[in-house]
């Protein structure tokens, strides 16, 4: 470390070293969950010559959980006690700490896993072709299902971040529960929203052969709908902007 960027507050050199530390500690659980993933499906590809991979949402919702957990356990070390001094008593500000792990979880570990996805896919694909002439299929990170649900991981992410900046011991169970609570308080109040919004909204159960469901109808102009969409945007944004400065807040007040 340079005497020069111990003077300054935020360093994009010590940025560089922070989220390399990260991806050093992190790609054990990275390569080795990769690995049992790639021999549990090269056994299965064995077993069966019908035998499917899966499909882009289904590969890339396996690499938003796992960089959610991975995110959940990121602070971890913080809160730790040798390993807490360590982490305070690192050259770096509270805001190059944050700001690591988002670049590490919300840039380098997107990138990282869809490198990882793309090979394994190819390899076991290329493994189905050989033994049955199976189609070769390879995971494509850049497809449509994959850009536009980047934002619901990258909410997560900021959730599973604050969640471990704010909680010692079980961080990720005790994120994920909030989580829920969040899921069910935003569906209730679109919910709420939508027969707010129109008279002819109503519940209807419906009972079938193979039990019952709940189709919600709603009779909605186009203003209406869109004046929803827009709050439940601005709800979406808003929560995240507010976890994004309470897990910094926390850092912050560990340090201090």
């Amino acid at each position: 470390m340079q005497k020069e960027s111990l003077t300054q507050f935020y360093s994009m050199k010590r940025l560089y070293y922070l989220v390399r530390n990260r991806l050093f500690d992190d790609m054990v659980p990275i390569l080795v969950g990769s690995a049992a993933v790639l021999a549990l499906n090269l056994l299965l590809v064995i077993g069966s010559s019908q035998y499917n991979i899966g499909s882009v949402e289904s590969w890339a919702a396996l690499g938003a959980i796992a960089g959610v957990l991975l995110a959940g356990n990121a602070f971890s070390r913080m809160h730790d006690g040798k390993a807490g001094t360590e982490w305070i008593l690192l050259p770096s500000s509270s805001a190059e700490k944050y700001s690591a792990a988002l670049v590490m979880y919300l840039l380098v570990y997107p990138v990282l896993i869809s490198i990882l996805a793309v090979i394994e896919t190819l390899v076991i694909s290329g493994f189905g072709k050989i033994l049955y002439g199976m189609p070769l299929w390879i995971y494509n990170p850049l497809s449509w299902v994959v850009v536009k649900n980047y934002g619901s991981y990258a909410f997560f992410i900021l959730l599973a971040l604050a969640g471990s900046a704010r909680f010692r011991k079980f961080a990720i169970v005790k994120t994920a529960a909030l989580v829920l609570g969040f899921v069910l308080l935003s569906s209730l109040l679109l919910l709420l929203g939508i027969m707010a919004a129109t008279p002819e909204g109503r519940i209807i159960m419906m009972h079938g052969l193979q039990g019952s469901s709940i189709q919600i109808q709603r009779s909605l102009d186009v203003g209406k709908e869109m004046t929803l969409k827009v709050l439940y945007t601005i709800f979406t944004i808003g929560t995240a902007a507010f976890v994004l400065g309470y897990g910094y807040a926390l850092v912050c007040e560990k340090e201090a």
